[in-house]
C-alpha cells in the first residue's frame, strides 16, 4: 500500500517507514499536514498515519481537509501520551484509529492490515464502478454484455483507476500498486498496460470514458456527460460489427 506519514520527528518516521517498507508498504513523508494536504490534491494514498496534535492545525482540521479531498481515506493517529483522554481525542477527531508514540511497528502493522480490511471490499465480493463490475477472484470485468478477463497486473491498474474516478494517478502510484516495485519500470511498459485496458475495457469517448496520459505525471480516467454518451454498440444477429464485438481476449493475451 502507499502510506502518507506525517510526523516533525524525522528519526521516528524514519524508523516506522523502515518497519512498513519491510513489510512490503511504500511510504511517502511529510513535516507538516499542510504540506501533505497539498500533494493530496494532486496523488493518491491508500492510508494517512498522522501524528496527533500537530501544530497550526487540530487533528480535526487535519481530518476534515482529508475528508475533503478523499473522503473515504482511512486514517491512523499517533498520540504523544498512553493515556485514555488523548487516544479518546484522537477517536473524537475522526481518527479511524489510534497508536501512541514510540509507536510499536508490529503493532502498527497489524492495525494498518486490520484497518485497510475492514474499509476494503471483500476479495470474495464483485466491485461496481458505473456499468463496470470488477471481479477480484476471477480477474475479470463484465460491462455491456462482454466478459472480459484480464492479467493481474491488467486488473490493478484497471481498478486503480477506476477507484480514483477523475482524480489523477500519478506514475509513482501505479507502478508500486501494479508492479509493487519502485520506479525503475520503463514508461512504454506503463504505456502499453494503459493501452491495452484502453482497448479491452472500451475507455473511449464513444463508450462513455476518457483514459489521458498526463504529460510527466501519470494517468486520469473520467467518465463523460451522460448527454456526450453514445449508446453501446450493439451485437447484430447477423454478424455485422463483429469486429468490433470481437471477444478481446482473444486480442491480447499476455504471458506472466
Amino acid at each position: 500500500m502507499r502510506i502518507a506519514i506525517i510526523d516533525p520527528d524525522a528519526r521516528h518516521a524514519d524508523l516506522i517507514g523502515a518497519a512498513l517498507s519491510a513489510g512490503g508498504h511504500f511510504c511517502h513523508f511529510f513535516a507538516t499536514p499542510q504540506s501533505f494536504l497539498i500533494r493530496l490534491k494532486r496523488e493518491t494514498f491508500d492510508v494517512l498515519l498522522s501524528s496527533a496534535g500537530p501544530r497550526n492545525m487540530s487533528d480535526a482540521e487535519v481530518i476534515a481537509g482529508v475528508r475533503a479531498i478523499v473522503p473515504h481515506m482511512p486514517v491512523i493517529l499517533m498520540a504523544a501520551q498512553d493515556g485514555e483522554a488523548d487516544i479518546v481525542r484522537c477517536l473524537r477527531a475522526g481518527a479511524d484509529d489510534c497508536v501512541t508514540k514510540p509507536v510499536r511497528c508490529a503493532e502498527l502493522t497489524a492495525r494498518i492490515d486490520a484497518l485497510t480490511r475492514r474499509s476494503a471490499v471483500r476479495p470474495s465480493l464483485p466491485e461496481r464502478f458505473g456499468e463496470y463490475l470488477f471481479k477480484t477472484c476471477e480477474l475479470t470485468v463484465d460491462f455491456a454484455g462482454e466478459h472480459v478477463t484480464l492479467t493481474p497486473k491488467e486488473f490493478r491498474f484497471a481498478h486503480l483507476l477506476f477507484s480514483n474516478l477523475s482524480r489523477p494517478v500519478s506514475r509513482g502510484h501505479i507502478l508500486e500498486v501494479v508492479w509493487t516495485r519502485g520506479s525503475d519500470i520503463q514508461s512504454r511498459t506503463l504505456d502499453t498496460h494503459a493501452s491495452r485496458l484502453r482497448t479491452k475495457l472500451r475507455l473511449r469517448p464513444e463508450f462513455g470514458y476518457r483514459l489521458t496520459p498526463l504529460y510527466a505525471y501519470g494517468y486520469r480516467l473520467d467518465r463523460l456527460d451522460a448527454e456526450q454518451v453514445p449508446e453501446w454498440p450493439a451485437r447484430s444477429a447477423s454478424g455485422a460489427g463483429s469486429a468490433l464485438m470481437t471477444p478481446i481476449n482473444e486480442q491480447f493475451r499476455e504471458t506472466l
